[in-house]
């Protein structure tokens, strides 16, 4: 104990920099309903591993969408997305699925997961 006392505090070590999410956002676009393939808009959704994909609503109507493989990722289906809000989802499985709306079912497009960049 006697060597203790006036030992020196050992600094601190490195503080870990934390991984940002990086969210990209998918959009049900106004109209969506009549835009059939286009209501995601005119490419596929892409997004990369370990990003979160958001699904904003900003028709005037209700919107559940789901993947049409569901094993191809890990995205599986939204709760009903009423006008104005979101939902979120982390991929972390690469794959490539068609997407729907369970209510509008002319509504589709397509969801590819990538490699992180």
């Amino acid at each position: 104990m006697a060597g203790c006392e006036n030992a020196e505090p050992l600094p601190p070590g490195p503080t870990p920099t934390p991984t940002p999410t990086v969210t990209a956002s998918a959009y049900i676009l106004p109209g969506a309903v009549s835009m059939n393939d286009w209501a995601f808009g005119d490419e596929p959704v892409v997004i990369y591993t370990s990003e979160r994909l958001r699904w904003v609503n900003l028709d005037t109507q209700t919107h559940v969408i789901v993947a049409d493989s569901p094993d191809a990722t890990d995205f599986r289906k939204t709760d009903d997305l009423r006008p104005g809000s979101e939902a979120s989802f982390t991929m972390t499985r690469l794959g490539t699925t068609g997407i729907h709306c369970v209510i509008h079912p002319n509504m589709t497009g397509t969801l590819i997961v990538r490699e992180s960049r």
